[in-house]
This record gives C-alpha cells, structure tokens and sequence, in this order.
C-alpha cells in the first residue's frame, strides 16, 4: 500500500517538475526569439551603414554591393566552420529517478524474449516450479 502512495506521489511531482520545464522553456524561447529579431535589425542596420560608408570612400554601388555581399559570404562560411563543433552530441548522465523505470523495461524484456523462445505456457510451468521450490526451502 505504502509503495503504491509512494509512486502516486512520485508520479504527482514529476508532472510538476515537467509543467515547471515547460514554462522556463517557453520563457527562454520568447527571450530568445525577441533577441533574435533585434539582432536581426541590427545586422540590416550595420550593411546599410557599410554600403553607405563604402559609397562615401568613392566606391560605385556596384563595388559597394560586391565588397557588402563578400563580406557576408566570408561571414557564413566562418559560421559553417563552427557548425560541427556546435552540433556535437551530448552525453546525457544516468539519471538515478529513471533507474528503477529502466530496470522494470529491462526485466519486462528479458521475460518478452524468454516467452518468445519457450513459450507462455513452458515459462508458466518454469515459474510455477520455482515458486513451489522456494516456498520448500523455508
């Protein structure tokens, strides 16, 4: 009885900690997403600036153009570069709250595999025979 309010209980916080998730989560993205439009600006802000400063320095539009859009190019592949090193996958640590779940999938495999190769009906008699045996042994 203890061991099944035990996981009620256990199940009631792991919904909380999973709402509670999801709203920092969702927090971040809206920071994250209005930062990204601002920087967005920004960048149109400083080519229009290095197009018209590169006016001034007596460069023609079309030069202006090129020399702003090989920028950019050299920019991207500078970002392409670190790509790979970004992108690396992480390692997650064994969480000990998922231990005994990953246990129990473990255990309801092994019984899977070996009603697959025997039998429900052989793995019933296996069991049952183990049981009574045990239960001589006191």
């Amino acid at each position: 009885m203890l061991r099944i309010v035990l996981s009620l209980v256990s199940s009631l916080q792991i919904g909380a900690r999973i709402k509670d998730a999801i709203e920092r989560s969702a927090k971040k993205a809206a920071i994250i997403a209005v930062a990204a439009v601002v920087f967005l600006f920004a960048i149109a802000f400083g080519l229009v600036a290095a197009y018209q400063a590169l006016l001034i320095y007596d460069f023609t539009a079309l030069e202006a153009a090129g020399i702003v859009a090989g920028a950019l190019v050299a920019l991207g592949l500078v970002v392409l570069a670190f790509l790979p090193v970004v992108n690396r996958p992480k390692r997650e640590a064994q969480s000990l709250v998922n231990a005994p779940a990953e246990g129990m999938a473990m255990i309801d495999q092994g019984v899977n595999k070996a009603m697959k190769q025997v039998g429900p009906l052989t793995l019933l008699a296996v069991a049952f025979a183990a049981g009574l045996l045990a239960s001589r042994r006191r």
